[in-house]
């Protein structure tokens, strides 16, 4: 598996980990769009500060101009025209949102409330600019996952598909599908967020169906998962990419209230945001999401596929032992976590 980003080999910086490098996606032939062009969005949830000051510090560390929510449905609170673009700085959504909280309860409530950053599309090289970000909210008092039981933190990866068809989205699918008991043990995920709902295992059956029969077109893809996945509470979560493909048809399997933001970009939703860990970084994140791009186009998914396949089924129930399999296939069982 040579210097994977799966087998966590890359060192990091004093302080946190702008010193990473991102790593390449795998070039696609005939894509829409070339691996190096393909932009991310990032979406960091944090606590111990207070809106106002995570919005002072983005502005300190980026540039820009903060700027209010003006009405209900204007824009969210933000940091105009900062290094990386519009920047959201705001309390988190679910709890914005939830009827019957007014204006006065949810400032009452504010310290208890995760604060969100969210980013426009980025190129792959501004990440580190992120980086250097997350290092300064850390310095001023941010907290991560990591530092109290209930901080059920993470960090969101709104990555550009290459293409809108089947033959690009089906591998990394099942790649994915495949090596997410892995990736929740490398370097494993908080307590704090697996008892929550946010990030759900796939069903196996959709792991079966993938191995069985990979989806030829993106309607193939849009039944499969819609029949096994129609959840956006899953670890990669594929309804705002479907959406994208199919509006129509999604809000018909979600029902008319559904909200999905429609957008042709995998929203994976794993990783957790470990604020102030000097071995975690974003970086390092798109770096293990950029390692799964790359098992779908190699050798590697043929072999995990045959593996999966070949096991009894009371193996492939106990995510733990398909676990230990999957670093066996790609060379990687001597990793700390995994046995």
């Amino acid at each position: 598996m040579g210097e994977s980003e799966l087998k966590g080999d890359m060192g990091c910086a004093a302080g946190g980990a702008p010193d990473v490098i991102a790593a390449p996606l795998p070039q696609e032939p005939q894509a829409r769009r070339s691996a190096a062009a393909r932009k991310v969005g990032i979406e960091i949830e944090f606590g111990g500060l207070s809106v106002a000051h995570a919005q002072k510090i983005v502005q300190r560390e980026l540039g820009g101009e903060i700027r209010a929510q003006d009405r209900a449905d204007g824009p969210n609170p933000h940091v105009k025209a900062t290094a990386l673009g519009d920047v959201e700085v705001y309390l988190d959504s679910r709890y914005r949102s939830k009827p019957g909280l007014g204006k006065t309860l949810v400032a009452m409530a504010e310290p208890l409330i995760p604060v969100e950053i969210v980013t426009p599309p980025l190129k792959q090289s501004q990440l580190s600019q992120l980086d250097q970000l997350c290092v300064r909210l850390a310095e001023a008092g941010a907290t991560g996952t990591q530092d109290r039981v209930l901080n059920g933190f993470g960090v969101h990866l709104n990555v550009e598909v290459a293409d809108m068809t089947a033959e690009h989205i089906g591998p990394v699918l099942t790649s994915f599908a495949l090596l997410e008991p892995l990736l929740r043990r490398i370097p494993g995920i908080d307590l704090s967020r697996r008892v929550q709902p946010f990030i759900a295992p796939y069903p196996k059956a959709l792991v079966d169906a993938l191995c069985a029969s990979p989806p030829q077109t993106m309607d193939d893809l849009l039944r499969l998962y819609l029949e096994h996945a129609a959840d956006r509470n899953h670890a990669l979560d594929l309804l705002p990419l479907l959406a994208d493909y199919a509006p129509d048809r999604v809000r018909a399997a979600l029902g008319e209230g559904d909200k999905t933001a429609a957008r042709p970009a995998y929203h994976y939703r794993l990783p957790d945001c470990r604020l102030g860990d000097p071995d975690w970084s974003i970086t390092r994140e798109w770096n293990r999401w950029a390692e799964v791009e790359q098992i779908a186009r190699d050798g590697r998914l043929k072999a995990l596929i045959e593996g999966w396949q070949a096991r009894p089924r009371s193996e492939q129930l106990m995510s733990r032992e398909w676990a230990k399999h999957a670093a066996d296939i790609l060379g990687i069982s001597g990793r700390e976590g995994i046995a």
